[in-house]
């Protein structure tokens, strides 16, 4: 009875990693194509730069503008690292599912009725975890 469980488990994770390895995948080759066709695109304005104003001051406006944007982009980062981040739905799950576990563990159920009772917890927390969308972001530096 467990065996089946297990599998439906161990399939439902395996699926969800293939499809974030596909999904995370496909963002980097769309970050990959962004990146290029910003290249060309600067390259474009470095030869209107040029044509207007001149070589050098073609490329000192564009070293100006990436030292603009990568200055607003660390800007951002430290923003973002300063927030204070959510609860997270597992640590609440697990609180949520301490009075089952603690019931199970006092009583004089078999040790079947304790490993069903874990499994039933575990499966609350993986479920809300994929439902939520599993928390990737979390991260630290």
């Amino acid at each position: 009875m467990f065996g089946g469980i297990g599998s439906f488990i161990a399939g439902e994770i395996s699926g969800v990693v293939k499809r974030n390895v596909i999904v995370y995948g496909l963002f980097g080759l769309a970050a990959l194509l962004m990146i290029c066709a910003g290249g060309y695109a600067l390259n474009a304005l470095h030869t209107v730069l040029e044509l207007r104003y001149g070589t050098v001051a073609a490329s000192l406006w564009i070293a100006g503008g990436l030292l603009v944007a990568g200055f607003l982009a660390i800007c951002i980062a430290l923003f973002v690292k300063s927030r204070r981040r959510p609860p997270r739905p597992a640590a609440t799950a697990a609180l949520a599912a301490a009075p089952l576990a603690a019931k199970l563990i006092g009583s004089r159920l078999s040790w079947r009725m304790a490993l069903a009772g874990g499994i039933v917890v575990l499966g609350a927390i993986l479920g809300r975890q994929i439902v939520a969308g599993g928390g990737d972001d979390d991260a630290e530096a």
